[in-house]
């Protein structure tokens, strides 16, 4: 029995995780803050097609935007992208917002108290509450006081040396929480679904034989012409 990974596909990619991911990060930083993006310091953790998508939102809504990607290659395809790709500490140092798109853990950690910009917001655009270690930082010496805003999502932690730093949703995805969550858009998801439709259609009519013809299918993408399919069906709707 073939398991197709609809994640891999190309449509899914820029679809969903590049444009309708950047869209409900950025709505979500609006919907919680009510704050203006204009002129304020972002940067984005991640340089996948999530953190591709997040960078190109706030761009678009007049914020000057900084990649921080571990892997080379990427950040030099963020560099191409005409986006900033500063060094880790002092994209820290300089943002007014930071948002994790990474995947990973403990990318916002207790240490980094001290490059914190005064007023900073911390967000985490990714599946789990892991990215910014939101109860190691709310445990450090250096936070004397933490005003939890619970309707709104967001607690503001006050510093010993009179800063202030917001945490957006706990440090959970943003875009499934705090108030009236509300994640990806319909017609991304829309596009998710046909092609999750497509998949199983195709494995119910091989009648248990591999994807290929034969039998010896495991994990495979999804085929090409089932993207195709979609793809023209969704430009027809549209056009």
């Amino acid at each position: 029995m073939p398991i197709l990974v609809i994640n891999d596909s190309p449509i899914k990619q820029f679809a969903e995780n590049k444009h309708a991911v950047g869209q409900s990060i950025f709505e979500s930083y609006m919907r919680l803050t009510n704050r203006a993006t204009n002129g304020k310091r972002v940067t984005v953790f991640g340089y996948g097609a999530c953190g591709q998508g997040v960078a190109a939102c706030f761009r678009a809504a007049y914020s000057t935007v900084s990649v921080v990607d571990t892997n080379p290659v990427t950040t030099l395809s963020a560099h191409f992208d005409g986006f900033a790709t500063p060094l880790r500490r002092d994209a820290i140092k300089s943002a007014d917002v930071i948002v994790t798109e990474t995947g990973a853990e403990n990318i916002i950690i207790a240490d980094d108290i001290p490059d914190l910009k005064d007023g900073v917001i911390l967000m985490n655009g990714r599946h789990f509450p892991t990215e910014i270690d939101v109860a190691a930082i709310k445990a450090s010496p250096s936070v004397v006081h933490c005003a939890a805003y619970s309707e709104e999502g967001i607690e503001s932690l006050t510093l010993n040396d009179g800063r202030t730093v917001h945490i957006l949703s706990a440090g959970h995805m943003v875009n499934l929480s705090g108030p009236r969550p509300l994640g990806n858009s319909i017609e991304s998801m829309d596009i998710g679904f046909a092609l999750q439709a497509r998949c199983l259609e195709r494995i119910a009519q091989q009648k248990g034989q591999g994807i290929g013809g034969g039998t010896g299918d495991c994990v495979v993408p999804v085929p090409i012409d089932i993207d195709a399919r979609v793809a023209e069906d969704y430009l027809t709707l549209n056009r």
